[in-house]
């Protein structure tokens, strides 16, 4: 017996230096030696911080976040102001040591242009949408392989059926699923869902009132059924929590928030997890979750501006704990990281952004497993 508890205490350990060996990864939107972002990881226990690579001005930031494909990271540049190949964004990938960051698609208006949200990958493509350009100017769905070529608009936007999406797609049950922030029947936004391979594009939701409006996160699935956020309309006129039912496209009001949330909700420990941009005692921001079975709402943060102000991403989880990235506050106003523990929530700032390592952050971190 003895032998045996202490070989689980060894596989215990192991496994605890392995989850720590993990690096998240992320990107910054001003600053670095160009003054137009950076990207960098953090090991998953807040130790080692490395700004990796700076953005060049003509390629614009990165507004979303990064995506890891086997050993390359994949992102997106919103488009630069100094004209050029890469003034209506672009796509780029880096490899995870570091090295080869190249430039794979440049954006050129009536294929794309500007994208905020982030890429997905199925089966060897990659998925994503432009907030504008296009036939219509109001975005469009896109593929490209994971080998860098190939590069197909799926779907234009075009008013009715949704415009200006600014997150990214959500895969389920052979469908891609998403939402516009613009657009539809009341021009406040709509959810759609196309076949997995591009086609049978459908408008499923028109937003407006009091489910929301204006939706500028994406969606996630959850005890069922499809939930999201909007940025307005509800009772405060400041946005909702909302879910769908897939079966009947059934669309229920959730909760009423005080102020938007910017990013995508996060499902951990039986609960919906995001972030408020503002509001709380502070009004530098707030952590809540919900219960998705009974609605339950939780404040389990209040941010106080040098812990950081604005959180625009998503949480994600790492080592047992929720990570996350505000967009301004802390020692400079430049943005702060930061964990939180699940349970008792305990907050740990773990780094002030800055002019050296890049600033203000809109995007979510991204889990690099370590090495056997």
């Amino acid at each position: 017996m003895k032998y045996i508890l202490t070989l689980l205490n060894l596989l215990l350990a192991l496994s605890t230096n392995f989850a720590q060996s993990a690096k998240l990864w992320g990107v910054t939107s001003t600053d670095g030696v160009h003054d137009s972002g950076t990207i960098f990881y953090i090991h998953n226990d807040g130790t080692s911080f490395t700004k990796v690579h700076d953005f060049q001005s003509e390629i614009g930031y990165s507004f979303g976040s990064l995506l890891l494909v086997e050993n390359q990271l994949w992102g997106m540049t919103r488009g630069g102001d100094h004209g050029g190949k890469g003034k209506d964004g672009t796509i780029f990938q880096i490899n995870t040591d570091g090295a080869n960051f190249s430039i794979v698609h440049y954006f050129k208006g009536m294929d794309g242009s500007e994208p905020l949200g982030e890429l997905i990958e199925k089966d060897g493509v990659l998925w994503g949408m432009t907030s504008t350009g296009g036939k219509h100017n109001q975005g469009v769905i896109f593929t490209l392989s994971t080998h860098g070529s190939n590069y197909k608009v799926i779907h234009q936007f075009d008013g009715e059926n949704g415009s200006q999406p600014r997150n990214a797609l959500l895969y389920h049950q052979d469908q891609f699923w998403g939402t516009t922030s613009r657009g539809g029947r009341n021009n406040k936004g709509v959810i759609f869902r196309l076949d997995a391979d591009g086609t049978d594009f459908q408008k499923v939701y028109d937003f407006g009132g009091s489910r929301g409006e204006e939706p500028e996160s994406g969606l996630i699935f959850s005890n069922g059924k499809l939930w999201g956020t909007t940025a307005r309309g509800g009772k405060n006129n400041e946005g909702t929590v909302f879910s769908l039912s897939p079966k009947n496209n059934q669309v229920e009001h959730i909760h009423d928030l005080v102020y938007p949330v910017l990013g995508e909700l996060f499902h951990s420990n039986g609960k919906l997890w995001g972030m408020i941009a503002l509001r709380g005692a502070d009004n530098c921001g707030i952590i809540f979750n919900i219960v998705p079975s009974d609605h339950s709402y939780q404040e389990v943060h209040n941010f106080d501006c040098e812990e950081g102000r604005f959180p625009e991403g998503n949480l994600m989880e790492s080592n047992k704990r929720l990570w996350g990235l505000t967009r301004f506050g802390g020692v400079a106003n430049k943005g702060v990281l930061f964990s939180l523990t699940k349970d008792e929530h305990r907050f740990t700032k773990l780094l002030d952004f800055d002019e050296s390592t890049g600033g203000v952050p809109y995007s979510t971190l991204v889990e690099v497993p370590g090495k056997n």
